[in-house]
């Protein structure tokens, strides 16, 4: 098992931070997310008196909300699975995104948008 507090999260794979694989429901993702914010909030972790805990607390809840962060957004979700999503896009104006990143975004955005149809 990769123990992620030593890889950046951007190296990390975000189902495995929530302990999911890729083929979890929204519903999966909002479970997994309570669930690990609950057991790693500093807050929650503070009252066992450890500094170490609260620390290792504190990266692991930056972690937990991170990669949900990324995944609960469907167009993320869709670039981070094909394997195009740039955790730098996010510091940008979104109408300033530049890169195959920003194309493959307005991609997600116009595809989630447009309407089945039924033949």
């Amino acid at each position: 098992m990769v123990d992620h507090r030593q890889l950046g999260v951007a190296d990390a794979d975000l189902y495995a931070v929530l302990g999911l694989k890729k083929e979890c429901s929204d519903a999966d993702l909002r479970l997994a997310y309570r669930r690990l914010a609950m057991t790693w909030h500093p807050d929650r972790c503070s009252a066992s008196g450890s500094s170490a805990r609260v620390q290792e607390a504190k990266e692991r809840f930056q972690e937990i909300q991170s990669a949900y962060s990324v995944l609960s957004d469907s167009g993320k979700r869709l670039l981070y699975d094909v394997g195009v999503y740039d955790s730098d896009d996010d510091r940008l104006d979104e109408q300033h995104v530049s890169g195959m990143g920003g194309f493959f975004g307005e991609m997600a955005e116009m595809m989630s948008q447009a309407t089945p149809t039924v033949r």
